[in-house]
């Protein structure tokens, strides 16, 4: 059976920061690799007694059979329950644990909050059975959620794929009778669905309404909050509401899931850790610290046993003499031409600055811990520093446990630190592969030592064409297998770095990267010198233009939480654009951002400067909302948003022929360093505090409750730290 997503709970350790989260792939053909699910793997109930229409919708789904046919059949096996019940849900249920859900897909929506950049992942659709998304009730999203250890969506989040959405439907109402929960009302509105996105693919919005994490379910104990159906300049249909109990479904009450690890600037962190901390809340939540993560507080949240994994020694490495792909350090780890023909954007940044832009500590203030720590989760293991100092509760009973496995990754952490210091950077590519969004990260390293040291769980046997393969999204299998089978991440070590890439995709990938290849498409050539432009940017990225929020996402747009106003922005561009691009560099004082666009002809650079006008107006007077009761937040917060203004009044913006450039400078005045210097002095003594920690650490000890509990999560904003 095929996982949505593997063991993740609230302990998982946060991996890597080298490999950006890339969107996940709507269909795999057949893998070549050995990522195979092992059905020993599968998270299902212990014993699930099989009723005739179990086994009917199970057998179903394996069928070759066109959507009309499985809809049919679908409708068939409920026919027996026209109206809503609880033998229909557990039915429901009992099919999308026993195998017969759709295999969904997954894509990323970014989240800015306070200079802080997470990356979501979401499904771009709800989920189905035969093709038919399902409604259920508050309880059964947990209960499937639970099975398919992922989480159900916040307000905020649903917010952000409406934002981000590539298809914006309009709702499909339906009557609000007496069959409003009926079986037939539940096809009906799932069939106007799939005619209304008519084939479209990507990211799909409106699809239904969904149940909701919020604090507000807290004042009952069978309260249930729902939301959804967004409408262009409007409020949405459904705003966040509580007039359902999680017994209630209706037609219209579709199940959206996220995965439960996230990044926060390339760090994996929890997204339940992230929605509590008093410092991350805002990239989750919009109302303060989430304190609630499931939609019914009676059940008992899964754990990391739910999806055992058991220790499989190492693989053996595969042939040196067969590993053909050699990474180059420079402009570009692989050729030019070697780029997959459908690249649409690509990206480089150095794991340093992806360090330091994610601290919000002076470059002095930055201890060598950081360093070890961020390279531990290079290398796989756990970022300890960045949690500390986002005061991520730490498990201390789990910290015991996980003793010799954090030791471990500082080691390889402390090894690889001076490559960082070196300014090893990360290549991120987005293309499309079979008609789907996709992507890979490259990162050349010239010492193959880590190799043997990475502690990401090893792939076997190692697939041929590298030298190690390693699961990077889910915790391995009973025998080092990973559990997402083809449509894992993995990362592969060839000669002289690393390729993280989906395990579907690799053997192509490898084929073409070291074959020759002709030159490249004249669209392809052109995005590639646009990329290579020189600059003394730590920061790259550029994209075609209609994928413009993948080079964009950093920038100036984060300015303002004004949506509407970013949108326009992001609009135009697309629409008039034929090439966008930034770049990126400073410190968390001194910001430098350069924003440059090749558009479609003369008239259409006029539209895009005049978007930018218009934007950079429109967020330089937008009065900040105080969304932090921490007087030197919020003082750090007024300050930073006067110097951000500023920049943007002072912004130059210059258009010549087709190409058009915005260039903004954020420094803080005297008075604003001021009221900024309070808080970093405060983040300074936390990094001081967490640096001795991970020292202690780093010796195989564990730190003494002297040392720890200052770093614990307190209070924020008068609410408990825990639920």
């Amino acid at each position: 059976m095929l996982l949505l997503t593997c063991a993740c709970n609230g302990s998982r350790p946060t991996k890597s920061e080298v490999f950006a989260s890339v969107p996940a792939p709507a269909k795999s053909s057949a893998a070549t690799t050995s990522a195979a699910v092992p059905a020993s793997a599968a998270a299902v109930p212990a014993k699930r007694e099989l009723t005739a229409e179990l086994e009917q919708l199970i057998a179903v789904s394996k069928a070759k059979l066109s959507p009309q046919e499985k809809r049919m059949r679908l409708q068939a096996a409920l026919e027996k329950f026209p109206e809503h019940s609880r033998q229909r849900e557990s039915l429901i249920v009992s099919a999308v644990t026993g195998g017969a859900l759709d295999p969904p897909e997954w894509t990323t929506v970014i989240s800015n909050y306070q200079g802080r950049r997470a990356e979501i992942q979401v499904t771009k659709d709800a989920l189905t059975i035969l093709g038919v998304r399902f409604d259920v009730t508050a309880e059964g999203a947990q209960r499937i959620a639970d099975q398919l250890h992922a989480v159900l969506l916040t307000p905020r989040v649903l917010q952000l794929i409406w934002e981000q959405a590539d298809v914006r439907l309009e709702p499909c109402t339906l009557p609000a009778d007496a069959a409003i929960a009926s079986t037939a009302r539940m096809i009906e509105h799932s069939k106007c669905v799939d005619q209304r996105i008519a084939g479209r693919k990507g990211l799909i919005v409106n699809v239904g309404k969904h149940w909701v994490l919020t604090n507000r379910i807290t004042a009952k104990k069978y309260l249930a909050a729902n939301y959804g159906w967004f409408q262009k300049g409007h409020r949405p249909i459904q705003e966040v509401g509580t007039r359902h109990d999680t017994a209630h479904t209706d037609y219209s009450q579709v199940l959206r899931l996220m995965k439960p690890t996230i990044r926060v600037d390339g760090r994996e962190v929890d997204i339940r850790r992230v929605g509590r901390s008093p410092d991350l809340w805002g990239l989750v939540s919009d109302e303060g610290p989430l304190l609630v993560w499931r939609a019914i507080r009676s059940a008992v949240a899964p754990t990391q046993d739910d999806s055992a994994v058991l220790t499989a020694p190492l693989p053996a490495p595969g042939d040196p003499k067969a590993v053909r792909l050699t990474l180059k350090r420079g402009e570009l780890p692989i050729g030019i031409e070697q780029l997959p023909e459908a690249t649409t954007a690509l990206r480089r940044t150095t794991v340093q600055r992806r360090l330091l832009k994610s601290l919000r500590l002076r470059t002095e203030d930055v201890p060598e811990e950081a360093y070890w720590s961020a390279a531990a989760a290079a290398c796989g293991g756990r970022d300890i520093f960045f949690e500390l100092l986002n005061h991520v509760d730490i498990d201390l009973a789990e910290l015991a446990r996980s003793r010799a496995a954090i030791q471990q990754g500082l080691t390889c952490g402390k090894a690889l630190a001076p490559q960082v210091h070196a300014g090893i950077g990360v290549y991120q590519l987005e293309y499309d592969h079979d008609s789907t969004p996709s992507g890979l990260a490259l990162l050349a390293v010239p010492d193959d030592s880590f190799q043997n040291q990475l502690l990401y769980p090893p792939l076997s046997p190692t697939p041929a064409g590298v030298h190690r393969a390693y699961c990077n999204d889910d915790e391995g299998g009973p025998r080092s297998v990973c559990q997402d089978g083809e449509r894992s991440r993995l990362i592969v070590a060839v000669n002289s770095g690393y390729l993280a890439a989906y395990a579907h995709e690799l053997p192509s990938l490898l084929e073409r990267f070291t074959s020759s290849q002709p030159a490249p498409a004249p669209k392809l050539a052109e995005l590639a010198a646009f990329f290579l432009e020189p600059t003394p940017a730590e920061e790259v990225a550029v994209a075609q233009g209609g994928s413009c929020a993948f080079a964009l996402d950093f920038t100036a747009w984060a300015f303002s939480g004004d949506e509407s106003s970013r949108q326009r922005a992001l609009d135009a561009v697309n629409d008039n654009a034929v090439l966008c691009g930034t770049q990126a560099w400073g410190s968390v004082l001194n910001l430098s951002r350069k924003l440059t666009f090749i558009a479609k002809n003369r008239t259409a650079a006029l539209v895009v400067a005049a978007a930018l006008k218009r934007r950079a107006f429109e967020a330089s007077r937008q009065v900040p909302t105080a969304i932090s009761r921490v007087e030197a937040q919020k003082a750090f917060d007024e300050a930073r948003y006067s110097a951000e203004a500023r920049a943007l009044r002072d912004a130059k913006l210059e258009s010549e022929g087709t190409r058009v450039t915005f260039m903004v400078n954020v420094q803080p005045n005297a008075a604003e360093l001021r009221a900024m210097s309070e808080l970093l002095d405060e983040r300074r003594a936390t990094a001081q505090q967490a640096a001795a920690v991970v020292r202690v650490l780093a010796e195989g000890k564990l730190p003494s409750d002297e040392q720890i509990s200052p770093l614990m999560t307190p209070a924020a904003d008068g609410m408990a730290a825990n639920p």
